[in-house]
């Protein structure tokens, strides 16, 4: 049956309604964050700040973080794709969002999210331990061109490994690598000198750094740091690679309202803001970089390019 003008119209003003009833009254009750990882790694701590904050702006319900490990990151990511869409279970979205379906066989895609804000870029850093013979990071690079030097990476075929193989095409290094599954074991490995140093995100190893338990030798920023005097980048090591972050930042099932991905960016925006979440974030060496949902997307598909070439050029991709 056809649709006449009046009955279009009834139906286009239900939806509205609908829509506006909706904006009005969201949140009704707690938001789950996800965390597709176990507690204490980046993800969660950074979720648990945000948390923290972002419950000083919540007028209904609150912010809950929900941790769902396994498969890398896999299980988590698919519970929130399969999720309602009602802008009530969100996505602690990680790099590991855009690499797992080009990996791995997944449930979702990435187009299955709608990225919501952005609101750390996390640089890789190049870690040895407190005891270890490479004071810089020309004694680190001067003692690969003699062997393979052996390297933990947070498992394999995640961004920090990826990293390991670009600095390998870049810089000419070698790497032998021993993957672990969480920060934890890969930390115990470098402060033991179990390896010869460890690719981390700065966030979760600098409060390690700073007690003196490890040493940062360089990082994937694009200019030095102030959090880390006397650290040179990537780059102005001879490394070749201007840049290496991975990304954290919020994302909800397709579909979701908009109404809810506006009140959740906005959200972000606010906490952001707040000069003593600034100062926890930076204390922890999360470095700051809030992006709203379409400069969220930008940063997504970057990110993408940039690794669907490592994935490639190494054959990562996991075979049938």
């Amino acid at each position: 049956m056809r649709m006449n003008w009046l009955s279009k119209g009834l139906l286009v003003g239900l939806t509205l309604a609908a829509t506006s009833a909706f904006a009005a009254d969201y949140p009704s009750k707690d938001v789950h964050i996800i965390v597709p990882f176990k507690p204490g790694g980046g993800v969660d701590t950074t979720s648990r700040i945000l948390a923290e904050y972002g419950n000083k702006h919540m007028t209904k319900g609150k912010l809950e973080v929900e941790n769902r490990a396994g498969g890398g990151g896999i299980v988590g990511q698919t519970f929130v794709a399969k999720a309602k869409a009602d802008g009530y279970t969100v996505l602690a979205m990680t790099s590991s969002v855009v690499t797992n379906p080009v990996l791995k066989e997944t449930a979702y895609k990435i187009s299955d999210f709608k990225p919501v804000a952005l609101y750390n870029m996390d640089p890789e850093v190049i870690v040895v331990g407190a005891e270890s013979p490479f004071k810089t990071i020309a004694d680190l690079v001067k003692a690969s061109k003699d062997h393979p030097l052996t390297v933990t990476v947070a498992g394999i075929a995640t961004s920090h490994h990826m990293a390991g193989l670009a600095l390998e095409d870049a810089a000419g290094l070698k790497f032998s690598y021993i993957p672990t599954k969480g920060f934890g074991a890969q930390l115990q490995a470098v402060m033991g000198g179990h390896v010869e140093m460890g690719l981390f995100p700065l966030g979760e190893i600098k409060k390690h750094a700073d007690a003196g338990t490890v040493r940062i030798l360089a990082v994937a920023s694009d200019k030095p740091m102030e959090i880390l005097p006397g650290v040179p980048t990537w780059q102005d090591s001879g490394l070749k690679i201007k840049r290496w972050t991975t990304f954290r930042g919020w994302a909800v099932p397709k579909g979701t309202p908009d109404a809810a991905v506006k009140y959740l960016s906005e959200l972000l925006g606010k906490i952001n803001a707040d000069p003593a979440y600034v100062k926890q974030m930076t204390d922890y060496g999360f470095p700051l970089a809030y992006a709203d949902a379409k400069g969220f997307t930008e940063v997504v598909d970057d990110y993408a390019a940039i690794t669907d070439k490592v994935i490639k050029d190494h054959g990562l991709k996991e075979q049938k």
